[in-house]
């Protein structure tokens, strides 16, 4: 007889669905804004656990590297299809620190946000 060592994940409810998405298009409207887990856990009338532990299984990934993700896919389609300035894109993406910005960006997108620009155009 062996034991299992993997954890069964149980799908969400749609409750938990609506509360993954709930935050998810909170935080994306509101994507120049930095925010912790405890304001988003208290907005939603959880705990910070249970809106980790949800959101994780509602979108496959921690809710913060989720919703940087997501923010690099915006950003990226910014620098794809318009002239605006990196640092007016890395603003709008709640970056005041173009270096961290690009950081992100890079470790998203897999270059630079100026690289990415220029291999689109």
């Amino acid at each position: 007889m062996s034991i299992s060592t993997e954890k069964t994940v149980r799908p969400c409810t749609q409750a938990e669905q609506q509360l993954a998405a709930d935050t998810y298009a909170f935080c994306m409207r509101h994507m120049q804004e930095r925010f912790t887990i405890e304001f988003l856990a208290n907005r939603a009338r959880v705990s910070p656990t249970k809106l980790k532990m949800v959101f994780r299984r509602a979108f496959g990934a921690p809710l913060f590297a989720h919703i940087r993700k997501e923010k690099m896919y915006w950003a990226a389609r910014k620098l794809a299809e318009t002239n605006s300035r990196v640092i007016d894109i890395a603003e709008a993406c709640g970056y005041d620190n173009p270096s961290k910005f690009s950081a992100a960006f890079r470790a998203v997108m897999g270059q630079t946000p100026c690289s990415y620009r220029k291999n689109k155009l």
